[in-house]
């Protein structure tokens, strides 16, 4: 028992320094200059929505895309299936907008229905940025010019963005926002601070047309898993640059059960233990706060081990806040006495990532290769 109180002291310190350097990491890089936007050559952007079943405020998501304040863009919507529920939504949405299509069916087989829908939607682009965003995102007018500024510098190839849940309802979507602004983006930010960044975040990524061409297009990852990572990671293998870009893009929360919830960033912890088996061991450094409990149990509910914890947990609080307002999170003040659970659920999950390789995918039960891959579970799994 001395030991193990010995390492959760260890790891209590290193997770405390982390929250602090974390978030001067993520205010750092968003209080810089924010990429200027290009003023001569603004090429034309085509941005591919891939769709699945109808998100919560469908609608006004969709419609933002349409708003947009860039002078040549296009924005087309896809899906798999004729019978899908987000067909009316999108034709609702985009009728008597020029700029805008709906595309069903794809021609490639996969694993991956949303790689499938790209490939589809690809072919019928005419810019020469591609922007993939996700269903349940919402943005401002400014997003697309923020996106494709970058672009300016003819080494960057591949453009992504930080987000954060919006519209909690419960429980369950003010964890899942939680997660979003205070683990994973200062874990983003952390990254790109120790030596930049190769992969792409799959709410909203931006590639040149030209570096997606030298991959081999979306075919050849249409049987993984992170398709975001795999648009990063291969255009950064081939020499190309990956930007994080200064705009934070709002994703709806789903509205789904603690369950739900659970399964979806186990997924995530499970593709990124496979993608990046280096980064997501590091991460045994972040859990401040998960490892001030046990060390607290290990003292044996001593003075120390409450000192331990309490200390940690102001510094973690304000971390917290740091990085919740410089995000523009304006519903941390109503999930923030969730935090404690947050971290020690993301500890949990980091874990259960190294146990196994079954995922669940929008109803789907899949399990996921050493290579990132995914295939269906057998049956009875």
């Amino acid at each position: 028992m001395q030991w193990v109180s010995g390492v959760a002291l260890v790891l209590t310190v290193a997770g405390t320094v982390y929250y602090v350097l974390s978030t001067i990491a993520l205010i750092a890089f968003l209080a810089g200059k924010r990429q200027a936007q290009a003023t001569e050559h603004r090429p034309k952007v085509s941005v591919l929505k891939p769709v699945r079943g109808q998100d919560r405020q469908a609608q006004a998501n969709f419609a933002s895309y349409l708003a947009q304040d860039y002078p040549d863009y296009e924005v087309l919507f896809g899906l798999l299936d004729a019978d899908d529920p987000a067909v009316d939504v999108i034709l609702d949405t985009i009728q008597g907008n020029k700029c805008a299509s709906l595309h069903i069916g794809t021609t490639i087989r996969g694993a991956n229905a949303k790689v499938r829908i790209l490939h589809q939607l690809a072919k019928h682009a005419s810019g020469e940025i591609l922007v993939i965003t996700d269903a349940d995102t919402r943005v401002q007018p400014g997003f697309v010019s923020a996106i494709t500024a970058p672009f300016e510098d003819e080494t960057v190839g591949v453009v992504t963005c930080l987000y954060r849940g919006v519209e909690a309802c419960g429980i369950a979507d003010a964890l899942e926002g939680l997660h979003m602004a205070c683990v994973f983006a200062p874990g983003v930010a952390c990254a790109r601070g120790l030596g930049g960044i190769d992969f792409g975040l799959g709410a909203a990524i931006a590639i040149r047309r030209q570096a997606l061409q030298a991959i081999g297009g979306f075919e050849p990852i249409a049987d993984y898993l992170a398709d975001d990572y795999q648009l990063g990671h291969r255009a950064a293998r081939l020499g190309y640059r990956v930007e994080l870009c200064k705009y934070v893009v709002d994703e709806v929360l789903s509205e789904e059960g603690l369950r739900a919830v659970l399964a979806r960033e186990l997924r995530w912890s499970r593709t990124t233990r496979v993608s990046r088996p280096l980064g997501h061991l590091g991460l045994v450094f972040t859990f401040g706060l998960a490892y001030g409990l046990i060390y607290l149990g290990c003292s044996g509910f001593a003075g120390t081990g409450w000192a331990m914890l309490a200390s940690v947990s102001a510094i973690r609080l304000a971390s917290a806040w740091a990085t919740a307002r410089r995000l523009g999170d304006r519903e941390f003040g109503r999930r923030m006495w969730l935090l404690g659970l947050c971290d020690v659920l993301s500890f949990g999950i980091w874990a259960a990532g190294y146990c196994g390789g079954a995922v669940t995918w929008r109803g789907r039960k899949l399990r996921v290769t050493k290579d990132g891959r995914i295939a269906p579970l057998p049956r009875g799994s």
